[in-house]
């Protein structure tokens, strides 16, 4: 079904030493009439056509990123405006990722019956107004409706956006490619907080901080208008002349040319949250349903805790920071200092999102879902000990770095393990169920931590033992496999139509594990640095069904 010999003759043609596209002709072979995505993508390679995507989907990541952290930020000071109660207090995060996560379901969805780029669109136009009558509010009631329209929004977007991303880029590059956005995430993070430590202590200060926040939300929606249909989706829904033309388009950019030909197409039902946990998805889309979960529990609490545990002076972290209390309200104000050192906290995930993709592309995604998972739980049950602040810091920065680096992976294997008709609703719905998990994790770590924030560290072991134990039942690596569209291919979990013929997921990724012992010269060498997907194909074994069980070439 695939023409991947075909393909290959077609790659001598468009090697980048002879020149650009238009100086080309590729004969076609008599007989061989069709290409597929897949291969295409991985024969044009990482080129200007991915920088585009991948600059556009940062920006998004960015805009993204400053929503979310303006909670952190704005928070205490709304509560010395309004005279919020902790409970209230809490509800603001708490209501952003409820309504983030419906975003993220819905979206989802209708990312893969509509198209990935009208569902990002909408989601954006939603965000940019909601972000802006954010800065206006002026009541409490009104905030949170403004707020979870942002929520709503940022949910829509994100899930979908890393799906869109997935689906455009060469097997090998995905990992480098979540690096690259999860910096853009970092980056978001960083100019709240420069924000924070400008604007903060002038009058309506926080409404400035809004203001601001929202203004790569609007370069972001510019740059959207800009960039096409992913042609994954274009061929499951029987759009073979436009996702041509997208093909055609990325061949120009990076100095290809698309072989003759026509492209194979299919008819899916798409879009259903059933088919997520069917067979033969089941066992492994619980599996990392719970993972996340429990991820975005810890992830999204720690942006609250740390602050708390200098707010409140646990094992005496307060010493390096002037903390003042508005005594009149009883609440608290962070001081610059303060801010500069959320700059160091977030620069502390640097770490973990490039070690987490890094260890995934080099060892594969299960061993890395077992170091990350484990690590998470020493470095969070060291926090239980008080020694003194500097070894709180540097446990810290070790909780940082396993609990980004759990999240990076995460984002690598759920839309490469889903098949292109249900993707994005996958990747929405369990990126939705998660966020209900960092908004419970929100509201108990700020619960909590006025009781005793010992409790609050003692609720993150229980979560990690969980995501532990969830781990273990994790059996199909995707590491160097070809997206599946929802047919027979290469590195293609399931073949034919849904239910019972989609074949096993599971056997796949046993065979991708075995074929990383035993592919010989198909598999088992490395091109170095130099090695890519324009030449990693040459070297991939003969087109067939056994080529699923073949594992990328670094080592």
């Amino acid at each position: 079904m695939v023409k991947l010999r075909r393909l290959r003759n077609a790659e001598a043609y468009v090697s980048p030493s002879i020149g650009s596209s238009e100086d080309l002709e590729v004969p076609a072979e008599p007989g061989e009439k069709q290409f597929d995505v897949s291969e295409v993508i991985e024969m044009f390679g990482f080129g200007k056509y991915q920088w585009k995507v991948v600059l556009v989907m940062g920006l998004m990541s960015f805009a993204d990123s400053c929503e979310i952290w303006l909670s952190t930020i704005i928070l205490k000071m709304l509560v010395c405006e309004w005279g919020l109660s902790t409970i209230e207090m809490a509800l603001i995060p708490a209501t952003v990722l409820f309504f983030y996560a419906i975003g993220s379901i819905i979206a989802g969805k209708l990312s893969d019956k509509m198209g990935r780029w009208p569902i990002l669109l909408i989601a954006y136009y939603i965000i940019c107004v909601s972000g802006t009558l954010s800065a206006f509010a002026s009541s409490y009631i009104f905030f949170i409706i403004v707020r979870s329209f942002t929520g709503f929004g940022i949910g829509a977007t994100y899930g979908v956006s890393v799906a869109y991303t997935v689906e455009l880029v060469p097997k090998h590059y995905r990992s480098f490619t979540n690096t690259i956005l999860s910096m853009f995430w970092i980056a978001g993070s960083v100019y709240e907080c420069i924000i924070a430590v400008f604007v903060m202590g002038l009058e309506h200060g926080w409404r400035i901080q809004v203001l601001l926040t929202v203004v790569p939300c609007f370069f972001t929606l510019f740059f959207i208008h800009f960039r096409d249909e992913s042609p994954r989706y274009l061929v499951i829904t029987q759009q073979a002349e436009q996702a041509k033309e997208v093909l055609e388009r990325i061949a120009k950019e990076n100095g290809h040319i698309l072989p003759p030909g026509e492209i194979i197409v299919s008819s899916q039902r798409r879009g259903e949250y059933i088919d997520i946990y069917k067979p033969p998805f089941t066992q492994t889309a619980i599996v990392v349903t719970i993972i996340f979960f429990c991820n975005m529990w810890l992830g999204y609490g720690a942006v609250f805790l740390v602050p708390d545990m200098m707010s409140y002076g646990y094992c005496s972290m307060s010493m390096f920071f002037e903390v003042i209390y508005v005594t009149s309200d009883g609440c608290i104000n962070y001081t610059r200092a303060e801010y500069l050192f959320f700059l160091v906290v977030i620069f502390c995930c640097i770490p973990g999102y490039i070690i987490g993709p890094w260890t995934a592309e080099k060892f594969g995604r299960l061993p890395t879902f077992y170091y990350t998972t484990w690590g998470s739980l020493f470095a969070t049950v060291a926090l239980e000990i008080c020694i003194g602040p500097i070894v709180i810091y540097l446990e810290l920065l070790c909780v940082a770095i396993f609990y980004m680096a759990l999240d990076a992976v995460l984002w690598i294997y759920i839309p490469e393990y889903f098949p292109t008709f249900v993707r994005s609703t996958a990747v929405g719905f369990i990126n939705g169920v998660g966020k209900i998990g960092g908004a419970l994790g929100v509201l108990t770590t700020l619960y909590l931590d006025t009781i005793d924030i010992r409790y609050t560290i003692a609720t993150y072991i229980v979560i990690i033992i969980i995501a532990i134990i969830a781990s273990f039942f994790l059996e199909t690596e995707t590491r160097g496999r070809l997206l599946a569209d929802g047919r027979e291919g290469e590195g293609t979990p399931m073949s034919g139509e849904l239910g019972s013929s989609y074949g096993a997921v599971t056997e796949a990724g046993e065979g991708s594990r075995d074929g990383e012992e035993g592919d010989g010269e198909g598999g088992g060498e490395s091109g170095g640095e130099e090695r890519g997907p324009e030449n990693s194909m040459d070297q991939s074994g003969e087109a067939g069904p056994s080529t699923e069980a073949q594992q990328p070439p670094r080592e």
